[in-house]
């Protein structure tokens, strides 16, 4: 009887998550990069976002993001090949994203995890803000790396290299069966 009640109530807090896909029509994550003598922007729109929701708290508990390099867009087909290049999009296709913790204060979220970008992991934080709308759970921040970071070798224009630091925002949109 002990063993089946501890099964139940298990069972209990489990029913209680679910994991939720990123909406991909809607969901996106843009980069912009800075040189000396111009800036650009590239938008990937192909991306794998899940996320584990706790419909008794309303709480999300956990994100996970994978990206191809491939699939970022900055409207210059010529830049976006040296890009590859550049990352070595071939060998390195994925830039991942686990997240260790994440602490909710009103709509504002504190998200602090893993991304592994050109096969190497760091510990990241930065903010987001979470917004609640009908069926949906939309969320959306900012963060920046440094390509030194990563080991990537900034690219050079006109015998001056790019910045090294990359500025990342996201717009994830989740459908829930929780209405709001």
């Amino acid at each position: 009887l002990f063993c089946f009640t501890i099964a139940l109530i298990t069972l209990a807090l489990t029913v209680d998550k679910t994991t939720v896909r990123a909406d991909k029509t809607q969901s996106y994550i843009t980069y912009h990069c800075v040189h000396s003598l111009h800036e650009w922007t590239g938008k990937n729109k192909n991306i794998d976002c899940i996320m584990i929701y706790v419909d008794s708290t309303n709480s999300i508990e956990k994100v996970a993001m994978s990206v191809k390099v491939a699939d970022f867009d900055s409207e210059n087909p010529n830049r976006d090949a040296h890009s590859l290049e550049v990352l070595e999009g071939i060998q390195y296709p994925n830039v991942t994203f686990s997240s260790t913790g994440i602490v909710a204060i009103g709509n504002h979220l504190k998200i602090t995890g893993n991304l592994t970008f050109h096969n190497i992991t760091k510990s990241i934080s930065f903010d987001a803000v979470r917004e609640d709308k009908d069926k949906h759970i939309l969320v959306n921040g900012s963060f920046s790396i440094l390509l030194s970071n990563y080991n990537i070798d900034k690219p050079s224009f006109m015998l001056k290299k790019m910045e090294d630091k990359v500025d990342l925002s996201f717009v994830m949109i989740f459908t829930v069966q929780h209405s709001f």
